[in-house]
């Protein structure tokens, strides 16, 4: 089942990566059962939809190793680390969400993975926060978290009145809601700072499926792939770990449409976004997930993010709206990004992805490989 999902990690049931829509339901790999079979058995919430309910079993194996003393902070910067990616309340995110924990795990990510769920009712929130507990927290790690938060995708009219619904609104919303709630974040007693701005926010989306950890460290250079026009930025870099003012994100192909859009009426007619140039808006803020930053910073973010993803939305009504949000409420904070090629690989042939780490394994490994990827061996993107 992981295997199978590897093959096609990156891809989104949700969304669009490099210009193609590809989708995979639990329905269409019914029946296929982990041959690493163990102790527990997850079974499907009561509201999933499964054609076979008996056919269904997914069964995984969790012994005491090295999996289970990962630590919550990055080798590099000692900073705890919070891996967190947005969710709706529905059978097909949850599964999703699992097998995001089971390959958190495999990989030994360290920090906290915490599935933001937006718009879940009391009866839903209840019986996910204890199959969460059943099944990932006390079996995987404590490590491994869940947050709940109100729904948020509503799409309102000029008097306030719900129309439509956007699920894309529930990652700025809930990136907001997270950061403001969660027990280890948060605001101190006085309510006027974070109680852990130094922390590290790493914002994925759930088709993601990690191949080796993401942190806060890209001074590898084994590992990391900048594009061309991009690497006198990098090499001019005198740190290449996350810190405050300095956030990275994944490379996309979104390029500067965002400059197009009515920014006075987004972000405002003195935003330093209308500021940026051509050049400036592709080298710095064409990005999405994973999005990096600091507790600091992606706060700040999320406070514009939310404030300008429904007015973009109602300019730009379809898919990938809250990711130019993001780019305006980026450089309206005067935050550049570092561009990194290979935190991901979505469809072959894209740009600006890590193809290159795929397209090095030698031919007549990439099989065995790819039951099995070993970043030791020969590097491999993050998910």
């Amino acid at each position: 089942l992981v295997l199978l999902f590897q093959l096609v990690s990156s891809t989104t049931s949700s969304g669009v990566r490099g210009g193609k829509k590809i989708s995979v339901s639990m329905g269409e790999i019914n029946g296929i059962e982990d041959e690493a079979a163990g102790d527990i058995e997850v079974e499907p919430p009561a509201n999933a939809v499964v054609p076979n309910a008996a056919a269904v079993q997914i069964t995984q194996n969790f012994p005491n190793t090295p999996l289970h003393s990962v630590g919550t902070t990055s080798p590099a910067s000692n900073a705890t680390l919070h891996i967190i990616f947005s969710t709706d309340c529905s059978a097909y995110q949850h599964w999703q969400s699992y097998l995001f924990f089971h390959q958190a795990l495999k990989v030994q990510q360290p920090g906290y993975v915490t599935r933001i769920a937006s718009g879940c009712n009391d009866n839903e929130m209840e019986k996910e926060r204890q199959w969460h507990m059943d099944h990932i927290q006390n079996k995987m790690t404590d490590r491994f978290r869940i947050h709940f938060t109100p729904h948020f995708s509503g799409v309102k009219d000029e008097n306030g009145n719900v129309k439509g619904d956007y699920k894309f609104f529930n990652k700025p919303f809930g990136l907001k809601h997270f950061l403001e709630n969660f027990k280890l974040l948060g605001f101190d007693a006085s309510g006027a700072g974070m109680k852990n701005p130094d922390d590290i926010i790493i914002l994925t989306d759930p088709d993601f499926l990690l191949l080796r950890p993401i942190t806060d460290d890209f001074s590898n250079k084994r590992e990391t792939l900048i594009g061309g026009r991009r690497k006198a930025i990098y090499d001019g870099k005198k740190s290449h770990i996350v810190t405050h003012g300095n956030p990275y994100a994944q490379t996309y192909g979104l390029g500067t449409q965002w400059r197009k859009f009515d920014l006075d009426d987004i972000a405002g007619a003195d935003s330093p976004a209308k500021l940026v140039e051509q050049r400036e808006g592709g080298l710095y803020y064409p990005v999405g997930p994973p999005y990096i930053a600091t507790a600091k910073d992606m706060y700040n973010i999320a406070n514009v993010w939310s404030e300008f993803a429904p007015r973009v939305h109602k300019q730009y009504p379809h898919l990938l709206a809250e990711m130019y949000a993001y780019c305006i409420a980026a450089a309206h904070l005067k935050l550049p990004h570092m561009l990194i090629d290979s935190m991901m690989v979505s469809a072959a042939g894209v740009g600006g992805e890590g193809w290159k780490f795929v397209k090095d394994i030698p031919a007549k490994e990439v099989c065995s490989f790819a039951s099995n990827p070993n970043h030791n061996v020969y590097p491999v993107p993050s998910v």
